[in-house]
C-alpha cells in the first residue's frame, strides 16, 4: 500500500475521483458537510499548513483517504474502501496524517467502534462529547498539540 500526500497541484484531477470514493465508501457516516467541502476544496486552502489530504493506494486503486482542514476543527473525514477495510489502512492514514499536522481533532460517532478504537490504539484523548448534525452522539478526539482553547472557539 502507497500513502500519498496530495499537493495543491494534483488536488482538480483527483478531487471527483475522491468525493465520488467518499459518497460511495463512507457508509453514510460522513456529515454532508464534509463531503461538501471536499467537494469545494481548493488548492489554495489545500496548501495551508493546517490542511492535509493524504490517500493509499493499492497500485493505481484508492483504498482509503483521509482528509483534514484546520487540523480537523471545521473538517475531518477518513474513509476506507470497505474490501481493504481490516488491513490496517485507516490507522496508517491516520498516523501519516498525525506526523504532518502539530495537532490532529476527529469527531466519531459513538457506535462507530472500529473508529473509536482505531483512534485509540493511535494516542488520541477524549476531550469532548457533542450531538453531530447526523443527530448522533459523537466524541471529539484530540492528539498532539491539542488545546482546550481550539474546542471552545470552534467546537460549540
Amino acid at each position: 500500500m502507497n500513502l500519498v500526500v496530495l499537493s495543491p497541484r494534483s488536488l482538480q484531477q483527483v478531487q471527483p475521483i475522491l468525493v465520488r470514493f467518499v459518497r460511495q465508501q463512507g457508509d453514510r457516516r460522513i456529515d454532508k458537510q464534509d463531503v461538501n467541502w471536499l467537494d469545494n476544496l481548493t488548492p489554495a486552502t489545500l496548501a495551508d499548513e493546517e490542511t492535509a489530504l493524504v490517500v493509499a493506494l493499492d497500485g493505481k486503486r484508492l483504498a482509503g483517504v483521509f482528509a483534514v482542514a484546520r487540523c480537523g476543527l471545521t473538517h475531518s473525514l477518513l474513509v476506507v474502501d470497505r474490501r481493504y477495510r481490516g488491513r490496517g489502512i485507516g490507522r496508517a492514514l491516520a498516523a501519516r496524517m498525525c506526523r504532518l499536522l502539530p495537532k490532529l481533532y476527529v469527531r466519531v460517532a459513538v457506535d462507530n467502534e472500529p473508529s473509536l478504537a482505531l483512534f485509540h490504539r493511535l494516542g488520541f484523548q477524549p476531550v469532548k462529547a457533542r450531538i453531530a448534525p447526523t443527530e448522533k452522539p459523537t466524541l471529539w478526539l484530540a492528539f498532539g498539540g491539542w488545546s482546550a482553547e481550539d474546542l471552545e472557539q470552534h467546537a460549540g
